[in-house]
C-alpha cells in the first residue's frame, strides 16, 4: 500500500501545482474511538477536490495557532507551502476558527476567508428548533423513531402497514448533520402518520397480549392523543423545509457564492409566504422570523452580495430599489477592498471601477448573460489586463463556499471504521482516504469523458444536471422583484424521502446542548415582538417585481492569464478606496 500511496501522492501534487484558484477547506471530526481528527482539503468550483492531510490533535488544545501549524504542515507536504495556489479559506464558525482564519490571512494576505455557508444554514435550523415547543416536538419525534427502530416486532409491523398504504420506504439512519437530519426525520414521521395511527390503535399495541409487549405508552400518547404534536410538527416542517432544500441544492461541487445568495433569498421569499393555520404556535412563527432575520444579515456579506452582483443574470437582483438595498457604490467599495487586499496598483484599481460602471449599465462587453456565471466570464473576449473585473469575477466564482468535501472525507472514513477496523492508525486512515479520493477522481473523469452524469445525488438533494444557477428560479424571482434600469432616462419538485430518519433521543439532546452552547458563545438577545413581524430580507432585495433577466450569446472563448494578486513591488498603498470612488464619480463623499 505504501508504493500505491506514493504514486497517488505524486499524481495529486502534480495536479495541485497546475491549479491556481484553490479553496482550502478545514474542519474537525471525532471518530469511533474518540480521536480528534482534522482534515485539510483543496477544492475548486467545478473541479474534483484533493485531500491534503488528515491530522490527529487528540491531547492538544484546539487553538488557532495549532490549527495554523496543522494547515501549514499539510500545504508543505503537498509542496504548495507558499500558498500561491490558494484564493480562499473556508471553515465553520466557532470562535477558535474565526481566530484561525485571521491568523491564516495575516500570513497569506491575498486569501479571502469565509464561513461555511452550509454551516450557517444548519445554524439557522438549530436556532429555530431551540424554541421550547419545537424542542419538545423534536424529542417526541426522536422517541417515536427510536422505539420502532429498536423493536423488531413493532418495527416490522410498521413497515407492513406502510407498504399496505403504498409508502415504499424503510427505517434508516442519517446523522451526518443533526439539524438537517432533524427536519428530514420530522418529514418522515409526518409521511408515516397513517401507518403509525393504524399500529397504535391496535389492541395488542395498547395492552399486553399473550405475554407480548405493547407499544410504549408515551409513543401511543404522542401518536393518538397529543392534540398539539401533529400541528406543531407540520409547522416545524413547513418553516424549516425551505432551508433544508437550500442545503440540498448547495451541496454540489458546482455551487458558487452567487448560488448561495440566490438560495438564501429564495428561503426568505418562501418564509414570507407562510401563513399561520389553526393549532399552530404564533410565538414560534415570530421566533423563526426573528432568527432568520438575524442570520440572513450575518450571511449576506459584502463578498456574497458582490458575487451575486457579478453573476450576469443576477446583477439586477443584487442592486434593487428596496429600502435597505446595496447600492452600486457599495459594490464598487467591496470590489476595491478586495483589490486593495490583493495589492493591485492604482491603474488597475481605476480600470476596475470603470469596468464595474460598464457592467452595471449592461454595456460594452458586459451585455448579456448565461446560467453558468463562471463560464460566461471565462468566455468573454476581453483581456484581464484591460478589464481586471474579469479576473476578480472568475476568482470569486472559483471559491468553494462550503466545507462539504471535508465532511465527505469524514463520511468515507467513517465507512471504513467498524467493529473489526476501529484501531487503524491515523497514518493508515489518511492513506486510505487519499487513495479512495484519487480513485473516485478517476471514476469521475471517466464519467465526464463518456457523458455520464457526475453530479452527486440523494433523496433529499435537488442539484441540477447542468452547472450554473437555477434559471427557472432566477426567472421566477425576476417576475417578483423590482428593478429600475441603472443610470438610464420557479417551481421545485421535491424528491421523495427514503424513509423515517433515525436520530436518537441522546443525539437530539446533544444537538440542543450544542446550539445552546453556540448561542451562549455568541449572545445576541432576539426579541420576537420587535424582530419577528416580517422577513426583513424584503428590505434588502425588493420582493415586488423584477424584469426577467435576458440571456446573452456567449462568444468564442480564448485563453487568458488570470492573476488576482499584484506584484511584489506593489502593496496597494498608493491609492485610497474612497478617493478613487470620488474621482470616478461613483461616490460624492
Amino acid at each position: 500500500m505504501d508504493s500505491e500511496y506514493a504514486r497517488v501522492s505524486i499524481e495529486e501534487i502534480g495536479r495541485l501545482k497546475q491549479r491556481n484558484r484553490l479553496t482550502l477547506l478545514f474542519d474537525g471530526w471525532e471518530d469511533m474511538i474518540r480521536r480528534s481528527l482534522y482534515g485539510s482539503v483543496a477544492a475548486e468550483v467545478g473541479q474534483y477536490p484533493t485531500v491534503l492531510s488528515l491530522d490527529e490533535l487528540t491531547g492538544h488544545r484546539g487553538s488557532a495557532d495549532k490549527y495554523l501549524e496543522t494547515v501549514k504542515k499539510a500545504l508543505k507536504n503537498m509542496e504548495i507551502e507558499n500558498g500561491k495556489n490558494l484564493i480562499a479559506l473556508t471553515t465553520d464558525d466557532p470562535t477558535v476558527m474565526q481566530s484561525f482564519r485571521r491568523k491564516f490571512k495575516s500570513e497569506y494576505y491575498w486569501v479571502i476567508t469565509l464561513t461555511c455557508f452550509l454551516h450557517g444554514l444548519n445554524t439557522i435550523i438549530g436556532k429555530i428548533a431551540s424554541y421550547p415547543t419545537m424542542k419538545k416536538v423534536a424529542t417526541k419525534s426522536a422517541r417515536i423513531v427510536s422505539y420502532f427502530n429498536q423493536s423488531h416486532y413493532w418495527g416490522g409491523q410498521l413497515d407492513n402497514e406502510a407498504r399496505s398504504m403504498n409508502i415504499n420506504r424503510s427505517m434508516k439512519t442519517n446523522t451526518e448533520s443533526r439539524w438537517y437530519a432533524l427536519i428530514l426525520q420530522a418529514m418522515s414521521i409526518e409521511a408515516y402518520r397513517g401507518p403509525l395511527g393504524r399500529i397504535c390503535v391496535r389492541p395488542d399495541a395498547q395492552k399486553k397480549t399473550n405475554n407480548l409487549s405493547p407499544v410504549a405508552p408515551e409513543v401511543i400518547k404522542t401518536v393518538l392523543s397529543d392534540t398539539e404534536y401533529w400541528p406543531h410538527l407540520g409547522q416545524f416542517i413547513k418553516t424549516c423545509k425551505p432551508i433544508v432544500d437550500a442545503i440540498g441544492n448547495l451541496e454540489s461541487r458546482d455551487a458558487t457564492l452567487a448560488d448561495c445568495m440566490l438560495e438564501l433569498i429564495q428561503c426568505a421569499r418562501q418564509m414570507m409566504r407562510l401563513q399561520i393555520e389553526d393549532g399552530e404556535d404564533i410565538g414560534f412563527w415570530m421566533h423563526a422570523k426573528a432568527v432568520f432575520n438575524r442570520e440572513f444579515h450575518a450571511m449576506n456579506t459584502n463578498i456574497h452580495a458582490l458575487a451575486l452582483f457579478l453573476h450576469p443574470m443576477c446583477r439586477k437582483l443584487a442592486i434593487s430599489q428596496a429600502a435597505k438595498r446595496r447600492t452600486s457604490e457599495q459594490m464598487c467599495t467591496a470590489a476595491l477592498d478586495i483589490a486593495k487586499q490583493w495589492r493591485w496598483d492604482g491603474d488597475r484599481a481605476v480600470k476596475l471601477v470603470e469596468n464595474l460602471k460598464q457592467y452595471y449599465q449592461c454595456k460594452g462587453p458586459f451585455a448579456g448573460g448565461q446560467a453558468n456565471g463562471k463560464d460566461w466570464w471565462e468566455n468573454l473576449p476581453i483581456s484581464t489586463k484591460t478589464h481586471p473585473l474579469k479576473s476578480l469575477a472568475i476568482t470569486l466564482f472559483s471559491i468553494v463556499p462550503h466545507a462539504a468535501d471535508v465532511e465527505r472525507l469524514f463520511s468515507d472514513l467513517g465507512g471504513i471504521q467498524g467493529v473489526k477496523h476501529c484501531n487503524l492508525t491515523v497514518r493508515t486512515f489518511e492513506t486510505l482516504g487519499k487513495l479512495r479520493n484519487n480513485y473516485s477522481y478517476h471514476v469521475h473523469q471517466r464519467a465526464l469523458a463518456t457523458g455520464q452524469p457526475v453530479r452527486r445525488k440523494h433523496a433529499h438533494m435537488h442539484t441540477r444536471n447542468k452547472s450554473g444557477i437555477d434559471t427557472d428560479l432566477t426567472t421566477d424571482l425576476g417576475e417578483n422583484f423590482t428593478w429600475t434600469p441603472p443610470l438610464a432616462s420557479q417551481s421545485q419538485v421535491d424528491d421523495e424521502l427514503e424513509g423515517p430518519e433515525s436520530l436518537t433521543e441522546e443525539e437530539v439532546a446533544a444537538a440542543f446542548d450544542e446550539i445552546e452552547q453556540h448561542i451562549a458563545e455568541f449572545p445576541s438577545a432576539i426579541d420576537p415582538q420587535l424582530e419577528g413581524y416580517e422577513i426583513l430580507a424584503g428590505k434588502v432585495y425588493d420582493l415586488a417585481e423584477l424584469e426577467q433577466v435576458d440571456k446573452g450569446i456567449v462568444p468564442t472563448a480564448f485563453e487568458d492569464d488570470i492573476q488576482q494578486v499584484g506584484s511584489d513591488s506593489e502593496d496597494g498603498s498608493s491609492w485610497d478606496v474612497q478617493s478613487l470612488l470620488t474621482m470616478k464619480g461613483v461616490s460624492s463623499m
